[in-house]
């Protein structure tokens, strides 16, 4: 798969605003701020080394991020819809 310059730039606005919105408080500002200062070498960084892995290519790393946290959003639409309960206590995270 190859990426335009204008889709890197794209996926890269949609990863700094899932961070703003997904992750509240300073925890996001964090990573906002840890992203915004190698924002050159992560928005062209692929998501893996071997070229026969998947999203190893040019802005693949926050293409597969993107890709994940979409997916994890249409599972919670899921299971919300299926009445399953979503507490943080039900995941047992600490």
């Amino acid at each position: 798969m190859k990426l335009t310059a204008e889709q890197i730039q794209a996926n890269w606005e949609i990863f700094l605003d899932n961070i703003k919105v997904h992750i509240p408080g300073n925890r996001g500002e964090q990573l906002t701020n840890f992203y915004k200062r190698y924002e050159e070498r992560i928005i062209l960084m692929p998501a893996a080394h071997k070229k026969e892995y998947h999203s190893a290519f040019p802005g693949g790393y926050v293409d597969h991020v993107n890709r994940v946290v979409r997916c994890a959003l249409k599972q919670y639409e899921l299971w919300k819809e299926e009445g399953c309960s979503l507490s943080k206590n039900f995941f047992n995270f600490s």
